[in-house]
């Protein structure tokens, strides 16, 4: 009993729309590798995963554009304002 009902609350705690208008400090520059997490890696390793993961962010966002923009040219209504791409 006790389960079932930790379960609705962390479910209706959850919610996968955005949220906007936050504001918050930067973590960390753009670029640039922040050194207080523990991680093993070298400075040259973590700059080079930073560039690749950045590059596939803006890859990815890319496409979606493309395909946003397919799908308002020809008309089929299935992307609406309400769409979460």
């Amino acid at each position: 009993m006790a389960k079932e009902q930790n379960d609705k609350t962390i479910n209706r705690n959850i919610n996968a729309q955005p949220r906007l208008h936050q504001r918050a400090r930067e973590i960390q520059s753009y670029g640039t590798v922040n050194h207080l997490l523990p991680l093993e890696l070298e400075e040259p390793v973590r700059l080079e995963m930073t560039e690749q993961l950045n590059q596939m962010l803006a890859d990815t966002m890319t496409i979606r554009d493309l395909y946003k923009k397919s799908l308002a040219g020809c008309g089929s209504g299935v992307l609406s304002a309400a769409s979460p791409l």
